[in-house]
């Protein structure tokens, strides 16, 4: 009797793993290769950083994982690849259980255009790091004339980060240029004159100073009276009437 049960149990369990083997195995996912690349970019309000632009990047440097055994594949080889992409702030590369590679990018946000004298052009970044390689037109302001790196981390950052972050200004500044001795001058969108900044120091106050004469003074004699407004001094806004 109990040769028979455990018979019956045997042909049981052999009848279960055939199950197994032809139903059940089959439908699990096989994870030992790379199904694809999962990409996900933040920050990228132009849509410059595009997902064909990073798939063409692996495929051309020979690291795309897509198709390749999970193990074989190396996500810092990956995240070293595309840190070279000036407009990429922090990227994470990591394997995910479903067979696919994720690639999480967080971008660094253009605050203004730059052209050296040279002949270069790149964007910077709150930091007054640049930026390279974009592709499509941003709506900044421009910096150009004697521009030095040690410049550029400098006074440019801080009257570029004083325009990006004040809505008004961001609008109404479409050039700051820098002479030979470091000086600035803005050229407003709206209104036929130039602004003389002077050096980058307390850049917020003389912007303040300088919307306050915009709306008590020009607003009221016209915008087009001035050649020259000059905010260098701290307590005053000096203007230069337009020859008739």
């Amino acid at each position: 009797m109990l040769k028979r049960i455990l018979k019956y149990l045997l042909i049981g369990i052999a009848a279960c793993y055939i199950v197994f083997a032809f139903i059940v195995v089959p439908n699990i996912p096989d994870n030992s290769r790379c199904k694809g690349v999962l990409i996900s970019v933040t920050n990228d309000k132009n849509g410059n950083l595009t997902n064909g632009y990073i798939m063409e990047m692996l495929q051309t440097s020979g690291i795309d994982p897509s198709k390749k055994e999970m193990d074989s594949i190396s996500c810092r080889q990956i995240e070293e690849l595309l840190k070279r992409i000036t407009l990429i702030k922090e990227c994470q590369v990591y394997k995910g259980t479903t067979g696919f590679i994720n690639v999480d990018i967080e971008c660094r946000t253009p605050i203004l255009q730059v052209y050296e004298m040279n002949g270069q052009s790149y964007y910077i970044d709150a930091n007054g790091d640049s930026i390279i390689g974009i592709m499509k037109a941003l709506h900044l302001p421009i910096a150009n004339g004697y521009i030095t790196k040690e410049m550029r981390k400098k006074e440019l950052k801080e009257i570029a980060n004083t325009i990006y972050n004040d809505p008004f200004w961001l609008a109404q500044i479409e050039q700051i240029h820098f002479d030979k001795k470091g000086g600035i001058i803005l050229v407003p969108r709206v209104g036929n004159h130039i602004i003389e900044f002077g050096t980058a120091d307390n850049a917020t106050e003389k912007l303040s100073k300088l919307y306050t004469f915009y709306s008590k003074g020009l607003n009221t004699i016209g915008w087009d009276k001035y050649e020259k407004l000059n905010i260098e001094f701290n307590d005053k806004v000096i203007g230069t009437k337009r020859n008739k």
